[in-house]
């Protein structure tokens, strides 16, 4: 009988190692955001993306100043992370047949003069920092991560009391050195992960672990989320082990450039475990109805907002709870209900270089409800609702200052729970569902309103 017992022990024990060794080991708990009343579990940060220094006829020198001094100094953020296409290596012709000194000693000269320090601001090369480079010798030389670190690769840590977050900004381009080419499919742009660089970014999730939110920063799109654009170029070696390990260790968002588009939705995966795949518009080259664009993120209760912005424009508003579930035409996994609470705290953030004098909300374009401003940008509201019986609902928030500008989002009721974290049997996870959210603006032809 002690015989059977210690076999069945061991047949127990050995069973639960195997099932420990299948569980995928996460980092990251993108389905750990509240809708909560708090003020203080509220944090943001600056993304900017193809700055193409260089381009003729463009404001690009004049958008990067203006971001890593007036907007650096009027929005306060954790950091800015540049991701990719830092120069645009034609000399201010129109082939990309570089690298050009010139350019990058403007850029360098740009970000150094305004202060940026290697532990606030993160920038990757993208395929116009890499044509006819192979080493990245001038990134190296040049960038602010470069000069630091001598990696193409970076990856840092946020703690606060609320919590700890890890950013992981992955270099996308070439291995090659390959020049640029007139000829498709991929025109001399052969973006990928090789092998070390896939080994960075797994060690770097696992020595964070305990963050409670893992966000990642590239400058290519992934090909699993085409765009639709036939010249578009994607990540082409790589890619599958890339998205695995973004599931394994439980990232929340997948931020990029690139293809100077705006566009949200959710990655592709094979489990339940969603990543917002965020494809932000350029600072420097290609500006939409006269317009460059930066993106401001922000973490509320372990929920993710994220506004696109208009460069050199203020005020800039976003909303941080509720959050929206919309991402783009994809329906939002994490959604929580708003009928979680009532009344109802709705949060945004507003910053303006000049006074702020009128901040208001409505619901389905109803009255107009005034904000109570709580400290530095962020101003809150009670919505007194006792219960929601529709699905969706639109929420504006206006604020007026230099200008007077007014964001949209949808909020709702959830249907479903969202996903258990993976490693889970259904239960636990973090205190509830979320949103990543998103607020879209007029500039790229959604609800954004200047008056």
């Amino acid at each position: 009988m002690k015989t059977n017992n210690l076999a069945n022990k061991t047949m127990l024990m050995a069973w639960c190692f195997l099932v420990l060794a299948v569980l995928p080991v996460v980092a990251g708990h993108p389905e750990s955001a509240e809708y909560r009343e708090d003020n203080d579990r509220l944090f943001w940060f600056i993304q900017i993306s193809d700055l193409h220094i260089g381009t003729s006829g463009s404001t690009d020198t004049d958008n990067l100043t203006w971001v890593v001094t007036e907007a650096k100094d009027v929005i306060r953020p954790e950091f800015i992370v540049a991701t990719g296409d830092l120069t645009d290596s034609t000399n201010g012709g129109i082939i990309p047949n570089g690298p050009y000194l010139s350019e990058w000693s403007a850029y360098q000269a740009i970000v150094t003069d305004a202060g940026m320090t290697p532990d606030f601001f993160f920038d990757i090369p993208g395929n116009h920092d890499h044509y006819n480079d192979k080493n990245f010798s001038y990134y190296l030389n040049n960038s602010i991560q470069g000069i630091s670190t001598g990696q193409t690769q970076a990856s840092w840590q946020k703690d606060f009391s609320f919590g700890s977050y890890h950013f992981l900004a992955v270099n996308t381009a070439g291995n090659d050195g390959a020049s640029f080419s007139i000829s498709g499919p991929t025109y001399g742009d052969h973006a990928g992960l090789d092998r070390e660089e896939l080994d960075f970014i797994e060690d770097e999730f696992m020595a964070h672990q305990d963050a409670d939110l893992t966000m990642v920063f590239g400058h290519h799109p992934l090909p699993q989320r085409p765009t639709g654009v036939s010249s578009d170029t994607y990540i082409s070696y790589g890619d599958t082990q890339f998205i695995n390990l973004m599931e394994t260790y439980g990232v929340s968002m997948y931020a990029y450039g690139h293809t100077h588009q705006y566009r949200e939705g959710l990655l592709p995966t094979d489990n339940s475990q969603s990543v917002l795949d965020l494809n932000i518009r350029p600072l420097g080259k290609d500006p939409l109805n006269g317009t460059y664009a930066y993106q401001v993120i922000a973490i509320d209760c372990n929920g993710i907002a994220t506004a696109q912005q208009p460069a050199g424009i203020w005020p800039a508003v976003l909303i941080t709870a509720p959050m929206d579930v919309k991402l783009g035409a994809d329906e939002n996994p994490y959604a929580y209900s708003v009928n979680d609470l009532n009344p109802k705290p709705i949060r945004a953030l507003v910053f303006d270089k000049n006074p702020v004098t009128s901040m208001q909300y409505r619901i389905d374009g109803g009255t107009w409800n005034p904000m109570t401003h709580v400290n530095g940008p962020l101003w809150n509201a009670l919505w007194n609702e006792p219960e929601i019986l529709d699905k969706e609902h639109t929420l504006e928030v206006r604020a007026t200052g230099s200008t007077t500008r007014s964001h949209t989002i949808t909020i709702g009721v959830a249907e479903t729970s969202p996903p258990a974290p993976q490693g889970s049997n259904g239960g636990g996870g973090g205190g509830g569902g979320c949103f990543i959210g998103s607020i879209k603006s007029e500039f790229i032809g959604t609800v954004y309103t200047a008056l």
